[in-house]
């Protein structure tokens, strides 16, 4: 299976319509907050809330399954930022994920922690590490994950 994760894009939707088009044959594509766009304009990404999304009804996360693993979709900001990756992957564990999604921090980054494979794939607007905008593509293989950090 093969997932597009983007996060961060703050209204801005020509970025969202040329990684559509430049992955039809994705099975899923994942939002993880702050487009600040109402649901219509996000299609067809599967959204969860931001910090700055206030005007829209996005659930604070989502959990998808997917045949045989689940994958949790949040954006991040509910968490403490020196513990960050340990409450994310304790919270993947408690919901029965395998992967699990976040953004928030405008940082590319990827990990597995205790069989729970942690992606950010920072912002398609403005990441704050200085490298250029990004977004993930997840290719899951029975239990094994990939993640590729593409550039935007």
């Amino acid at each position: 299976m093969k997932f597009i994760i983007v996060s961060d894009n703050h209204g801005r939707m020509e970025v969202l319509n040329r990684i559509v088009s430049a992955h039809p044959d994705a099975d899923a594509y994942f939002h993880l907050g702050d487009s600040e766009l109402p649901p219509e304009k996000l299609r067809p990404f599967v959204s969860v809330k931001g910090n700055n999304d206030m005007y829209y009804d996005f659930p604070e996360l989502r959990v998808l399954n997917f045949n045989d693993f689940k994958v949790l979709l949040i954006h991040g900001h509910q968490f403490y930022s020196f513990k960050r990756i340990e409450q994310i992957t304790h919270k993947a564990h408690q919901l029965g994920c395998m992967i699990a999604c976040y953004g928030h921090t405008h940082a590319f980054f990827t990990q597995t922690a205790e069989g729970v494979t942690l992606i950010n794939p920072g912002s398609v607007y403005h990441n704050r590490d200085g490298s250029r905008p990004s977004y993930a593509v997840a290719t899951v293989d029975g239990k094994k994950v990939t993640v590729e950090r593409v550039e935007c």
